[in-house]
């Protein structure tokens, strides 16, 4: 009686047992609920992504997974500020040279030619403010770009998902991961192209121009993405 009791308890408890989360996989139909051609209110509303950006430059953002690093709240702040600078330093540049106008006639005084002279030198001026923040601007979006690959995330271009970068360990289909050679992600995805000397890039299905995009560094996976070259950052 006791045999049968403990036997009951035993298939109770079994039946009641969770079965194992199944590993997420990266492939071409997205990672998690993420999907291609998803837009961004659609992909936020996943909530697979953090609620607040990890860094804008114009119209692309940035969003890490849940439970990622969060980025540097100082940073942020500085990316922002940055960017508003080069605004309008962009603007002020394009109005001056807008007001440089043609240069004085032949019959021109010598006062004309030293009113053109100082408009062309204020505007490579803010030509000059403008170049250097485009280079401050350029520099930090290398390092969020540094971070996605590190952590994973997605970059929005505007209303679209520009890139789909896997958090790490995620493997692709066969188990294709970071490290991977060549010969073993062509195997998993025989319908891809070489894209350089460094790239291999799989079709994505019913979404025209975005690919699973491979990208080797010294004959082994280094990153893998899905990215859609449509959605461009301006």
């Amino acid at each position: 009686m006791a045999a049968v009791a403990l036997a009951a308890v035993s298939c109770s408890t079994g039946a009641q047992q969770q079965p194992a989360a199944q590993e997420k996989h990266f492939d071409v139909t997205g990672f998690g609920k993420l999907k291609p051609g998803m837009s961004r209110q659609d992909a936020l509303a996943t909530g697979d992504l953090a609620a607040t950006g990890a860094g804008k430059s114009g119209n692309c953002e940035d969003f890490r997974y849940q439970g990622a690093p969060a980025p540097d709240a100082a940073e942020l702040a500085a990316d922002a500020d940055v960017e508003q600078k080069l605004s309008a330093a962009q603007k002020a540049a394009d109005d001056a040279e807008a007001a440089v106008g043609p240069a004085p006639g032949a019959n021109a005084g010598a006062a004309d030619y030293a009113a053109h002279a100082e408009k062309l030198a204020a505007s490579a001026e803010l030509s000059a403010k403008a170049t250097e923040l485009i280079a401050e601007s350029t520099q930090r979006i290398a390092k969020r770009a540094e971070a996605r690959e590190a952590n994973g995330g997605v970059l929005f271009a505007g209303d679209k998902i520009r890139m789909i970068v896997p958090p790490p360990g995620v493997t692709a289909a066969n188990n294709v991961g970071k490290g991977a050679t060549i010969d073993q992600v062509k195997a998993a995805y025989p319908n891809g192209k070489d894209a350089d000397d460094k790239g291999y890039d799989v079709p994505v299905p019913d979404q025209q121009g975005v690919v699973l995009s491979f990208h080797f560094t010294d004959g082994k996976l280094d990153v893998f993405m899905l990215f859609n070259g449509a959605a461009k950052c301006s």
